[in-house]
Parts: C-alpha cells; structure tokens; sequence
C-alpha cells in the first residue's frame, strides 16, 4: 500500500473540480486517406510463441549476464540470416558496439551492442528512407541468484520483431521504403543502447521516417481483464492516427491512443522523439510480475500478442508504401481518444477493486472515481479544454504512480 501522505500530497494537484475553458481538440489531418493496405500476415500465436520461449529461458540467464545477452545476439542473428536479410551496420555485420569507459591500461572496453537487420525498399526513389521496428533485446539478468527471464520485458516484443520481419520478408512484391530491425541493449541503464544507434546511426538519422517500438506486449495492465494495446506517440504526427484508423484493430483487441506526456520517457522512443522523428510505442503495461523472476514464458498471452504484432505488421506495410510519410508536428496534437482510454482503464479498475482482484485503499478508490467521474462528464461534453490537461497528466501519473 502506498503512503496517505503521498496519497493526499496529490489531492490539490489533481483538480478533481477544475472548470472547462474553450475547447483544445484540432482537427486531424488526413495523409494518404484513399491508400489500401498492403495483405500481410496474419501472425499467429504458435509463431511468436518459441520465440518467447527461447529468449526468456534458463539458459539466456535473463539477458543480464555476458553469456545470456551473448546467446540472445546469436539467436537474434540467426533468425535475421535465415530470413535473408542484410546486416545493418557498415562493417557488414549485424552488430553496433557501444563503447565503455577506457580501461585502466588504456584499452576500450565495451559497454553494450545493439543488433540491427535491414530489408531494402523497393522503390528507387524512397528505399533511402527508412521506418524502424525495434525491441530491447537486455535485461535484469541473475539478481541474489535469481533468474529474472523477462518474458513480457522484452521477450515478447523481440517476438513482434523477428515475425514483422517473417511477414514482410516474404512478400513477393518489397515495401517501398526500406525496413530495419533493431534490437537494442542497454534500455534497462537509461535507454544507452537506443542513445548511442540514435548518435551514430549507419546512415543520417534525418532518413528515418518512422520509429517503432514495444517494450511488455504479452501481458495487461496492472493484471486487469483488459485485451488492450496502448499506442503512444501519435501526438507528434497526427497523420498516424490517420494510419491507424485505416488499417483498423484486430479482432480482439482494444487499441488506446495516448500521448507520451501521461507516462514521460519510459523505453526506447526517448533518443528519436528527441530528434523530431515521427514515432509509435507499443505497450499492454506493467503488471505484478514485471521485473520480478515471476516474469516467465508460461504467463504470457500469446493470442494478444499475435493480435498486437499483426496491428505492428500493417501500421509499417502502409507507411512503408506510403507516398509521403509522416510529419513531425508542432507543437503536438492532444488526442481526446485518451481521455476515453482512461476513462475505460479507471472503469477496470474500479470493478477489479469491488469484484476483489485490486486492494485500493479507501482514499486511493476516491481519488480513481473522481477522476472516473470527470473524465465521463468530458467525455459527454465531447471536449478536452486547455486548463483540462494539466489535470489530465497528473491524474495519469496518480493512476500510474499509487494503483500499477
């Protein structure tokens, strides 16, 4: 349980009371409308599965240990190779070391290494632009003896990864753009291996048009009975939400839109959001289990999985075949499909609270159905208004902080 201190400290912040101004909501611009998606897929759950298996298992020592993330590169290359795809980096290999500190003799030493593929476009005029799919391939390792498999982090988004690259691989026709797929090390020590691609990439970073990544794509939020995928970044180029809305939601599957000021910086899409490239994060959310030895194959949702891979798979065909991509936008285009997305998620957990799966302490269940209620009377005056979305944040922040 969380403090009442803290708990109470939010009670002013929050503004469960504040009044409505004019309304924020813009309109969204419409890029490529009549387009049809490419056919890919679909990805089943039996394809991702072994990839899940094999990278949260016994002998990848969690990812964390020299030998484990040795033997998670080896099995991330072989994968590539079978695939026919290039390697990513100039020296003709598939890895980008990241250096270390010099070491007491002098020596470099080396910090991390990133692992990169590539399938080149089709188009001769738009196969120097690239989209990125990428997952954090590191993780916790061996703690007090230990294994922590990191299953859903990030397992299960490397699975996304090696399937989106299947699917696209075996297309008779190649997408128009060029396609890369990255794995990252180092996101669990402040997103150092993204930090270092996006600074040296093998070709100027202007080139990306789209950056995507997953980070926790097998499991729900906090447990809750949700079948859910929350899509963030789309503030930053409206015309993804176009995208999105064509190539539609698997059956199944609930796609949340929200922007990335409700949750900061948490993965990989930090370093490129920083350099005003256009860009998607992937999540279901943390649960009990995340970074804990609890984090295992066995619990993962792999219908959910295959459902939010295929989602993955379609948003990259369309842009990758797009006449034009997307645009950075400034300032960012607030999405009022988030506050409908919270008012879902306080719903959930409101119900797991009464129906006893969720322990909220008598205050912690105020504050949730306050902020339940006024996010219903938003949503019935159909606008989010400008004095609105500083509370908005932090009531995000309070769900994410004292309820996950």
């Amino acid at each position: 349980m969380k403090t009442l201190r803290m708990l109470s400290g939010l009670l002013l912040s929050l503004g469960l009371f504040s009044t409505s101004l004019p309304s924020l909501v813009a309109a969204e611009k419409s890029v490529n409308s009549t387009q049809s998606v490419r056919f890919v897929g679909p990805i089943a759950a039996g394809e991702v599965r072994p990839h899940v298996y094999k990278l949260a298992g016994a002998e990848m020592e969690g990812r964390g240990t020299a030998r484990g993330k040795r033997l998670a590169r080896e099995y991330l290359i072989r994968q590539y190779q079978e695939l026919g795809l290039k390697p990513l980096f100039p020296d003709g290999g598939f890895l980008q070391q990241i250096p270390g500190k010099t070491a007491d003799d002098g020596r470099p030493t080396v910090r991390g290494i990133n692992v990169g593929a590539w399938l080149p476009g089709s188009d001769a005029e738009l196969r120097d632009e690239f989209i990125i799919v990428s997952a954090h391939y590191d993780h916790l390792g061996i703690l007090g003896g230990r294994i922590y498999p990191g299953a859903d982090d990030n397992a299960s988004s490397m699975a996304m990864v090696l399937e989106v690259a299947r699917q696209l691989k075996k297309q008779p026709n190649p997408p128009r753009r060029s396609i890369v797929f990255l794995n990252f090390d180092l996101e669990e020590n402040l997103l150092w291996g993204s930090r270092w691609f996006a600074a040296h990439p093998p070709w100027p970073i202007e080139q990306v048009k789209l950056f995507i990544t997953a980070d926790l794509l097998g499991r729900s939020l906090g447990n809750l009975p949700m079948q859910s995928v929350f899509v963030l970044g789309s503030e930053r180029a409206p015309e993804l939400r176009t995208v999105l809305q064509r190539v539609g939601s698997p059956r199944g599957l609930q796609v949340e839109r929200l922007c990335t000021d409700l949750v900061g910086t948490r993965s990989d899409y930090g370093p490129f959001r920083d350099r005003r490239i256009p860009f998607l994060f992937f999540s279901t959310g943390e649960h009990p289990d995340y970074h804990t030895p609890q984090d295992t194959a066995d619990r993962i949702d792999y219908e959910q999985l295959a459902r939010i891979s295929n989602l993955v798979l379609k948003i990259v065909a369309d842009v990758a075949d797009a006449d034009s991509p997307p645009e950075w936008a400034t300032p960012p285009k607030s999405d009022f499909a988030e506050v409908e997305a919270l008012h879902r998620i306080t719903a959930q957990i409101m119900a797991a609270h009464d129906g006893g799966v969720l322990n909220l302490g008598k205050v912690q269940r105020f504050f949730v159905s306050n902020i339940h209620t006024k996010l219903g009377s938003i949503i019935e005056r159909g606008d989010l208004q400008p004095h609105e979305r500083p509370w908005l944040i932090r009531s995000a922040q309070f769900l994410l902080i004292t309820v996950f």
